[in-house]
């Protein structure tokens, strides 16, 4: 019985941890292929981990979403409403040397069980910022497109 606390304690202690572990990417275009096999995966912490400790998620009707556990526990939501699938259409990425961004137009599909899919359409642009490991997003905002 004992192991089995630990073993429950250990696995519930991980998670935030693993909120909180980024994963710098190699290069601001790197995010979007990144983002996308998370997304499939439905893995909060691997979208998460693409995102710098304080960054921000800006979206319409809603407040900032400030900091990667804020943005992790987001994502867990998206998730459990059906969120399954991102597939960008457009996409443009500029970088300096310690500065980027990246520009996508995307469809995202939600699949709710006992429901027919539906595809919502969206713009975002994610300026990204070089850590000494590689690129994290600092800033995401996005909005429906038509």
């Amino acid at each position: 019985m004992r192991i089995l606390i630990l073993a429950f304690c250990t696995l519930f202690a991980a998670l935030p941890v693993a909120a909180q572990t980024a994963q710098p990417f190699a290069n601001p275009r790197e995010a979007i292929d990144r983002m996308i096999a998370a997304v499939a995966a439905r893995d909060a912490n691997a979208v998460a981990a693409l995102y710098a400790d304080e960054a921000i998620v800006l979206g319409p009707n809603q407040g900032v979403t400030a900091g990667r556990t804020a943005i992790r526990d987001s994502w867990l939501r998206s998730f459990t409403g059906g969120y399954s699938a991102l597939n960008v259409l457009q996409q443009r990425a500029e970088a300096g040397t310690d500065r980027g961004a990246v520009l996508m137009v995307w469809e995202a599909t939600i699949e709710r069980q006992g429901q027919a899919p539906q595809v919502v359409r969206g713009r975002s642009l994610l300026y990204v910022t070089r850590q000494a490991e590689g690129w994290l997003i600092s800033a995401d905002m996005w909005q429906p497109a038509p």
